[in-house]
């Protein structure tokens, strides 16, 4: 159910091979992408940017810190971000039983292909590596 300023959409997708669950919450300050494998939250990660000096960090907040693809993750997410004009920063919960290039690069294609930072609500679901 999405409340007033608060738009919400979930999809699932297959993610090579593997079935995967989409949550994507826009609040006022910050998007919230959960994005799952196992049916957990996962891994925690903080991607923000400084729209000042047009840089961007990311730190994981909660799980798995020794996998940098999480983090790439979530730097990617928030440059299109930015790229798109949106300002919010992004909480991304990955919960994944193991990464690859090949999955964070899906994950990052379905996100980015409903576009949660647009304004329109007709949304097409993207075409990503399904095997």
């Amino acid at each position: 159910m999405n409340g007033p300023g608060i738009k919400r959409q979930n999809f699932s997708l297959l993610i090579d091979g593997s079935p995967t669950d989409f949550i994507i919450v826009e609040f006022q300050s910050e998007i919230m992408v959960v994005v799952t494998q196992i049916g957990k939250l996962g891994t925690l990660v903080q991607a923000r940017q400084n729209g000042h000096t047009q840089t961007f960090s990311t730190q994981v907040l909660l799980g798995k810190r020794s996998d940098p693809l999480l983090e790439i993750c979530g730097r990617q997410l928030i440059e299109k971000l930015a790229l798109s004009g949106c300002s919010k920063d992004i909480l991304l919960w990955l919960g994944l039983p193991e990464t690859s290039r090949s999955n964070i690069q899906s994950i990052i294609a379905a996100v980015v292909g409903r576009s949660p930072w647009k304004r329109t609500e007709s949304h097409q679901p993207p075409v990503v590596g399904v095997r």
